[in-house]
């Protein structure tokens, strides 16, 4: 596969970098559908170039539910990456998705089990190092944060993303979470670039009491969607989903107007 990727996807230089030479990161707390967001923002962004999704939970194997059907050594694991066993050939890890050709995945493969790598104390810099990489090898890098506070990539995505979506539940515990790292936020210099996105939000509940609490406005709202199409969310084929589609389509557009 990395030869194949070299091939296809020759290295670009950093000052060669064009607006889809772009950065962002989705983060927030675990269930709030950051995952399924990441996928179809990446269907969408792979119709312009070559889109990295980097899962950054290094808890669970996660390639087996994102790129189901491929095997995948352990040693082209993001855990084997940033661990200390060599991130400065990130294509190693990129792994391209069955379907569609200019969409390619790094994270823990099906042969990873919880205590196959350690992380020492320079993971953070392995995280920030390999993201760079990436970005290097495509045109958007999207971080599918998870919601751990060990997660070594946290730094990377909060000082280094062009922008970062924080899908919020609208309920008092995802109004409590965002007040809680918006001291982070600040610190990090991220708070400008933070896009919050309504999560699983339905029609009864009351957006503008949530965005009081929290002091922020959304800048969309995904609606809860049962089940989407096995293939793609960034297609609706029940009214739900193609209210998320929409949103997805919005979301888009407004990180399309980024420039570097």
């Amino acid at each position: 596969m990395e030869t194949q990727f070299r091939i296809m996807y020759p290295i670009a230089c950093w000052w060669e970098r064009r607006w889809t030479d772009m950065v962002f990161a989705i983060w927030g707390r675990d269930g709030t559908g950051k995952s399924v967001l990441a996928d179809a923002l990446g269907r969408i962004f792979c119709k312009q170039g070559i889109t990295a999704i980097i899962d950054t939970d290094l808890t669970q194997p996660t390639l087996p539910a994102r790129i189901n059907g491929k095997k995948l050594s352990a040693d082209t694991s993001l855990g084997k990456a940033i661990s200390g066993m060599g991130a400065d050939d990130a294509a190693k890890y990129l792994h391209q998705h069955p379907k569609v050709k200019r969409l390619f995945y790094a994270g823990l493969t099906s042969q990873d089990e919880y205590l196959s790598f350690e992380l020492g104390l320079d993971a953070t810099d392995a995280a920030r190092d390999f993201v760079e990489h990436c970005a290097v090898l495509g045109d958007t890098v999207l971080l599918d944060m998870s919601g751990q506070r060990s997660d070594p990539f946290v730094p990377a995505a909060l000082s280094g993303a062009d922008k970062i979506i924080i899908p919020i539940m609208p309920n008092v515990q995802g109004v409590c979470w965002f007040n809680a790292v918006k001291p982070l936020l600040e610190a990090m210099n991220a708070a400008g670039r933070v896009l919050p996105v309504a999560a699983m939000a339905d029609r009864q509940h009351d957006l503008s009491v949530v965005e009081k609490a929290a002091d922020m406005r959304f800048i969309a709202a995904l609606p809860y969607v049962r089940e989407f199409r096995q293939d793609s969310a960034d297609a609706g084929t029940t009214p739900a989903a193609t209210r998320y589609a929409k949103q997805v389509q919005k979301i888009f557009g407004m990180l399309r107007e980024v420039k570097v």
